[in-house]
């Protein structure tokens, strides 16, 4: 311990200095780099391919085909009702996408304690829980596997072209994502806060309701958010297979070489994202300004 009127030491290249050399390290950054270089070489990656002659003008006449950007009230018109089905789509689908992930994401929790023992609930109810835990588990798994594209086509053929499909394949991908992240996120809560609302003799669900889904809330909000951003721009593209949205108008305009299109229906979906991004700013400040953070008390 210094002495009071002792000066503090100035720090040394010893007090600062990382851990020594360790090999397995050394091993596993050799095998990330080996492995990217084999994937380089695998894929043809070039730095200089884009940059040939032949690739330079392909892109400077794509780049000039741009320019002017469509602007003819017919076409203006018609990329607004594009522009509104892709709200609707995106909207729809990932209402429909929280209320199935929603459940699965509360049945593919893990819950910890004696309240979910052999000893505790019995052999029957206890391999009832861990199957239906099992099952949720994998409804998530293969749900967001599949990718939204995938899942449109499967759509198109099972109901047919149109914006329909595009709902179901943004609600069934969305609901694995969202799923997983709920249940983990309320998985993570203070499970001290869980304890405490089970030892007033809480259900399952009042405890979900009532201890988890507040300290979670601002979280899950924030991702769910975030989905309904990613499913705007999904939804986009949608129409590349008949499941209807901006992606319809952007396949046509693409196949006939109409760019100055492609360039208007580029500058709508980015006011698209732009616009739900500053809803979501909005709607997470709503909430972060009402929600008690743990180091608060009632009335502050």
């Amino acid at each position: 311990m210094l002495h009071p009127t002792e000066a503090p030491r100035p720090l040394a290249f010893e007090d600062v200095r990382g851990p020594g050399f360790n090999w397995l390290n050394a091993l596993l950054a050799l095998a990330l780099v080996g492995l990217f270089g084999l994937s380089a070489q695998q894929t043809h990656f070039s730095l200089l391919e884009p940059f040939t002659p032949e690739n330079t003008k392909s892109v400077a006449r794509f780049v000039g085909g741009l320019f002017p950007p469509e602007l003819d009230p017919a076409f203006l018109r018609t990329s607004g009702v594009l522009v509104l089905e892709t709200i609707e789509i995106s909207v729809v689908g990932t209402a429909l996408a929280i209320a199935l992930g929603f459940p699965l994401g509360l049945l593919a929790m893990r819950q910890r304690g004696e309240e979910v023992s052999r000893a505790a609930l019995g052999t029957p109810a206890w391999a009832l829980r861990w199957l239906v835990y099992g099952l949720a588990r994998a409804a998530l798994n293969l749900a967001r596997s599949i990718p939204e594209l995938v899942w449109a086509l499967i759509f198109v053929v099972a109901v047919g072209l149109g914006p329909f499909p595009g709902v179901l394949a943004l609600a069934a991908h969305s609901a694995g994502v969202l799923g997983k992240l709920y249940s983990e996120l309320l998985e993570s809560v203070d499970q001290r806060v869980v304890e405490a609302a089970r030892a007033t003799g809480a259900s399952d669900l009042g405890v979900v309701l009532f201890a988890r889904l507040p300290l979670a809330l601002p979280v899950l909000l924030s991702y769910t958010l975030f989905r309904w951003e990613c499913n705007m721009r999904a939804a986009t593209v949608l129409g590349f297979v008949g499941a209807g949205g901006l992606g319809t108008q952007l396949a046509i305009s693409m196949k006939l070489f109409r760019y100055n299109e492609v360039l208007t229906l580029v500058v709508a979906i980015l006011l698209l994202v732009t616009l739900v991004d500053l809803v979501g700013q909005l709607a997470r400040a709503r909430v972060l300004d009402g929600a008690c953070v743990p180091s608060c008390t009632p009335g502050q």
